[in-house]
Order: C-alpha cells, then structure tokens, then sequence
C-alpha cells in the first residue's frame, strides 16, 4: 500500500474536523516509520528474489560460433552458481548488431544480459546509425576473457621473422597482400595499425569470414594474415604457418618462442579482443553485483578454463566499473582509427 494511501484517514459519521485533524497529526510518525519499513522491505525482498526464473543470455553470432562456443560451457556454470537455467538464444547478423540491439532493448530487470565484445567497440565507428551505443545503452556487468591476435605467414612465403616482412614490405610497396575476416575486422584494423606503425603498405583483400581467409593463405594466394588462435594451432603444428608476432602483452603459453609486437618495439599493437556479460542500461546494481560474482566464481572451476582454453580465450575478471572502462577505450580507440581511414561498412 502506498503511504499516501495509508495516510488518508476516512471520515467517520459524526466526526469533527478538528478532531480529524488532530487525529492526523497524532498519526503522522507512526506511519512514517511505517513507510520507511515497508520500503526496506521491499528493496530486501528485490534483492533477495533474484533470480526467481531462467536467465536468457543472446548471444550475437550463430549456433557453433566461437562466441556460442565460450558461453555455454559458461551457461552451465551460472547456472549452477545461480541456481536458475542459464538459456542461450543466438541472435546473428549485422555484425553482432542485432543481438547487441535486442540486449539493448529489453527489460532491466536481470533477466536479460548479452554477450558484448570488442567487435561492439570497433561497430560504433563503423556502421551508420547504430541503433544503441554500446557505452550508454548497457551495464557492462563481467569481462569473461580475451584473447590476443597472431600475425602469421604461408610457411613456404619466404618471410622467416616480423623483420623480414617488415624489411620487404619497405622494399616493394604494395607488392605484400594480406587477408582478413572482413572489413572493420579486428584483423584487418590491427593490420591497418601496423602499417601506420611501421611506415609500410600492404594490400588488404578483405574475406566473408575468417575460415575462407585462412585457407587462400594456406594455398598461397595470400601471404599475411592475422588470425585468434582457435583454429590456427594444428596449421602452425604442422608447419604450415608460421607465427611472426602476438598481440598479447605477454608471451603465449603455446608459443613462447614467438615475441609480442611489445618485445619488438610496437607497444601499441597490443590488442586483446575481448568478451564480456552486459545487461540494460539501468539494470539494478545488486542484480549487477551478484552476476559479476558468480562469472568470477564460474572462472575459477578448472573444468571451464580448460574449455575456455581451448578457444584461445584467457579469463579477464574485473569490476564492472573497470569493464565500463574498457569498453569507453576501445570505443575511443577504434572510432578515432576507423574515422582517419573513413571506414565504414558496406
């Protein structure tokens, strides 16, 4: 009942209004402590409910999809934490658009998050009339995890060492091509950042999708590509790629022989392209704190991280105020690289 509600007193038969008054203010502190109580109450009920039904998580790329890959061995693990099924409902197109505006859209009420990524921050700059900003239209709620890039080469290329292609590439200008997922990809905007890096030009031929890229350069046709490492490891295994450089800040684990593009003296093709958990703007902060808390306890089971390992994926924990964080810098970052290129999807 609301206090306005509670406050008005009905008129008995009889009744004086000076009694009535007097009868009111005599009320007065009962009901306001009244008010407050019911209203603690009912924000600790809120918070205690949650969640008392199924969560859905959209995921913006196809069934089978590396994003689809990471989150349902991650579904399980919610599901475990919150003790509520944890559903997936893929939602592709538009370059993980259509998911993000569905996420955008729903309810704030926790029972809706969408599985964002850096992808999100490179299609702000990139798409005309994006139809939700990905910095203003969300809480950014838990990092999952990222992985770094790798810039390899067809083995039989003749390029031994990022020297190498970098010594070449000064040569013969444009004489060097390079494949990469599709326009506005991470990879072909790390290329473009290597080109301005380094003071050299490539030729970019640009793929619908990253499988038909990495086979025209296992054939030959191209030479440069920049790849995640799913997908890539058993090419590289049997000596049909080579790895030049990694975009991670460290070293990888697979590959420790193989230095960072930090090591070489390009601190800033350091990339991490990254996946996170992000639910509607104004979704209730205990709602937020309590889904940051269980990724972060689902990241701890060795079961999960061996999974998300073999996706090339590291675990990335932050607060959800350093994930917003993140997510505003790479905005930043891309939207300034994507506006000096006048890039723009077709």
């Amino acid at each position: 009942m609301a206090c306005s509600e509670m406050m008005a007193t009905p008129q008995t038969a009889g009744s004086k209004p000076r009694d009535r008054r007097q009868n009111v203010k005599k009320k007065w502190p009962l009901l306001a402590v009244v008010c407050c109580l019911l209203g603690a109450f009912s924000a600790h009920a809120q918070d205690e409910v949650w969640p008392s039904k199924p969560i859905r998580v959209i995921v913006p790329t196809p069934p089978g999809g590396a994003y689809d890959r990471t989150m349902r061995p991650l579904a399980q693990e919610l599901a475990s934490l919150l003790k509520q099924p944890v559903v997936i409902d893929n939602k592709p197109g538009a370059g993980n658009i259509i998911g993000a505006q569905a996420g955008a859209a729903a309810p704030p009420d926790g029972y809706t998050l969408t599985m964002t990524g850096m992808v999100n921050t490179i299609a702000q700059g990139m798409y005309d009339n994006v139809p939700f900003n990905i910095v203003n239209d969300f809480t950014h709620v838990a990092m999952i995890g990222g992985g770094a890039q790798w810039l390899v080469v067809n083995s039989q290329s003749g390029i031994e060492s990022f020297a190498d292609l970098i010594a070449r590439a000064r040569r013969e200008p444009g004489a060097i091509n390079y494949a990469s997922s599709g326009a506005g990809s991470t990879g072909h905007l790390l290329m473009e950042l290597l080109q301005k890096a380094t003071q050299t030009s490539f030729v970019h031929i640009p793929y619908k999708g990253g499988a038909p890229a990495l086979m025209d350069v296992l054939g030959g046709q191209v030479a440069v590509t920049v790849i995640p490492p799913s997908g890539s490891m058993q090419y590289i295994q049997s000596g049909k790629l080579k790895v030049l450089a990694v975009s991670s800040p460290k070293r990888s684990p697979e590959l420790p022989q193989v230095p960072t593009f930090e090591e070489l003296g390009y601190k800033q093709l350091t990339v991490i392209s990254w996946v996170g958990l992000s639910a509607p703007r104004k979704t209730r902060p205990e709602v937020v704190r309590k889904v940051n808390e269980a990724v972060r306890e689902a990241m701890t089971r060795p079961e999960l991280q061996k999974k998300l390992d073999a996706e090339g994926i590291t675990p990335m924990t932050m607060t959800p105020d350093e994930f917003t964080r993140v997510v505003k810098s790479d905005t930043e970052r891309w939207g300034a690289l994507t506006r000096s290129l006048q890039l723009k999807a077709n």
